[in-house]
């Protein structure tokens, strides 16, 4: 069975190498962008098995790429979570009625990264 491809679309270096590093010791191959444009175009490219988005994103921020990803017939049904450092109840309603799959605060407990994208992935 090929790995599942779970593309991170993160502008932190060290948490996009976290991220990396959790998901790949879990046999995800995994595949990176630093900004939503390309991070978009990597998701319509690749057609990645899950996403693992950021919100504070340079360009078009997270919230947008989420709308574009929903919005398009190539990308609309790949599971989303969200991981953002502002997490409170407002995002996290902001991220349930933005079709956000699921949704992580930072910093994160890699076990619950973990679960999440195995969950999205069942």
């Amino acid at each position: 069975m090929l790995p599942k491809t779970v593309l991170v679309i993160e502008d932190s270096d060290p948490t996009r190498r976290l991220i990396e590093l959790c998901l790949r010791t879990e046999g995800y191959d995994v595949v990176h962008r630093i900004d939503g444009e390309t991070g978009l175009e990597a998701a319509r490219g690749l057609v990645p098995d899950v996403i693992v988005l950021d919100i504070a994103l340079p360009g078009i921020d997270g919230w947008e790429v989420l709308e574009q990803l929903r919005n398009d017939d190539v990308t609309s049904a790949i599971p989303v979570l969200v991981a953002t450092a502002h997490d409170s109840p407002l995002t996290r309603q902001k991220a349930d009625t933005a079709t956000a799959d699921a949704f992580v605060g930072k910093p994160f407990d890699l076990t619950h990264l973990r679960t999440a994208i195995a969950d999205l992935l069942e």
